[in-house]
């Protein structure tokens, strides 16, 4: 019993120092528990301290694509601060240049005093004619039309009293009359410029008008320089323009000349040089002008070549010549309204010329080409008259002037 007894103490001793060291374990299980939950909060804080580490790294040390994305945007930035300055140059060299202009032409409409106004234009427009816009007082007050027949000044049209002169044929609707029948009831007008030029404007007319012999465009201004020679319709008249300018009027220093190839409106002042070029222009004219003649010629034994096609040898006088010349002629003014015909026949028969095979018919020819009395005598003929006795070296001649 004793030794029962002694084994129940032992194993009650050994049990109660079980249960002693199951809660010391268990303390220390939960001791070790609460160090390793400690050890997770360090773990932790210190992952935490890294990432903070970590981000102020990367916050100081920028990757290389953010680093080029910020390049790029610093680059856009400076490119649309340039433009926005261009712009605002821009803009500023613009007013400037608004403003210059403004001054400018604020200075032309103070120079340009001779603008015309509206009345002026409704009083000086007729018909279907209206005055252009650009038209102004004349500054050539002196110009003038000088108005030639056969080479003879018969009349003169002043041309500095108005802006604009209207030609033509009816006589409530122009400040011109011309009484031909190919003029139109407005045929063309002369219209001064801002330039201090003279301009001249075909109306539509049905017979145009021409201006050194050649015709102009219809409602297109065409100008008119010094001695420039103009013609209406079929009218034998021409109408040379003069500017007769004097001390320096002739001409505006300050204008400006709208076509590159057009001369300054300056001429001479000297009489004597205008005189020269009158000369020389009316030579000019001369050299260029042609006609048509048909002649008869009657040789005697005293002209340069006595023989013909009709005989070898001539041996009347010149008297003689001349007597038969004028018997021709008074047959062919016999024959009235068929005078040509008549004087074909004759030539044809009689005409000691070669040109008798064509009924004396000579064509066109200009001066210079016919011995001179001969040329003297075709160019003073009027188309359809026939000459008195001509004579030349050739022999005896009447003239008939075809065109």
């Amino acid at each position: 019993k004793k030794k029962k007894k002694k084994k129940k103490k032992k194993k009650k001793k050994q049990s109660g120092k079980k249960t002693k060291a199951g809660s010391g374990n268990s303390s220390d299980d939960n001791d070790d528990e609460e160090s390793d939950h400690d050890d997770g909060k360090g773990d932790s804080h210190a992952a935490d301290s890294v990432t903070e580490k970590n981000d102020e790294k990367t916050k100081g040390q920028e990757s290389p694509s953010s680093k080029i994305g910020k390049k790029k945007s610093s680059e856009e930035e400076a490119q649309e601060g340039g433009s926005k300055s261009e712009e605002k140059a821009k803009d500023d060299n613009q007013k400037q240049l608004k403003k210059k202009k403004g001054v400018q032409f604020a200075e032309e409409e103070d120079e340009d005093t001779n603008r015309l106004t509206e009345q002026t234009i409704k009083f000086l427009s007729k018909g279907k004619y209206r005055v252009p816009k650009w038209a102004r007082l004349p500054t050539h007050r002196r110009a003038i039309f000088e108005v030639r027949k056969a080479d003879e000044v018969v009349d003169v049209v002043p041309l500095g009293n108005s802006p604009s002169i209207i030609f033509g044929r009816q006589k409530d609707l122009v400040d011109v009359q011309l009484a031909h029948p190919s003029i139109s009831r407005q045929h063309a007008a002369v219209v001064h410029d801002k330039h201090g030029r003279i301009q001249l404007i075909d109306l539509k007319s049905g017979h145009g008008v021409r201006v050194n012999r050649k015709r102009i465009k219809p409602n297109y201004p065409k100008r008119l320089r010094e001695f420039d020679v103009v013609t209406f319709g079929g009218s034998s008249r021409s109408y040379e323009c003069q500017y007769r300018s004097s001390e320096g009027k002739g001409s505006r220093s300050g204008a400006k000349d709208d076509d590159s190839d057009d001369e300054s409106l300056h001429f001479s002042n000297d009489d004597d040089d205008d005189e020269e070029l009158r000369r020389k222009r009316k030579q000019q004219r001369r050299e260029k002008e042609k006609v048509r003649c048909s002649h008869l010629l009657v040789k005697h034994r005293d002209s340069r070549r006595p023989s013909s096609w009709r005989q070898q040898k001539i041996t009347i006088s010149e008297e003689e010549a001349v007597e038969k010349v004028m018997e021709f002629r008074g047959r062919i003014l016999k024959s009235g309204y068929k005078m040509a015909e008549a004087f074909a026949e004759l030539a044809t028969k009689y005409s000691d010329c070669s040109s008798a095979r064509a009924g004396g018919d000579l064509g066109f020819f200009t001066r210079k080409k016919m011995q001179k009395p001969f040329e003297d005598a075709s160019f003073a003929l009027q188309i359809g008259e026939l000459s008195q006795a001509v004579r030349t070296e050739s022999g005896v001649h009447i003239i008939l002037r075809t065109g």
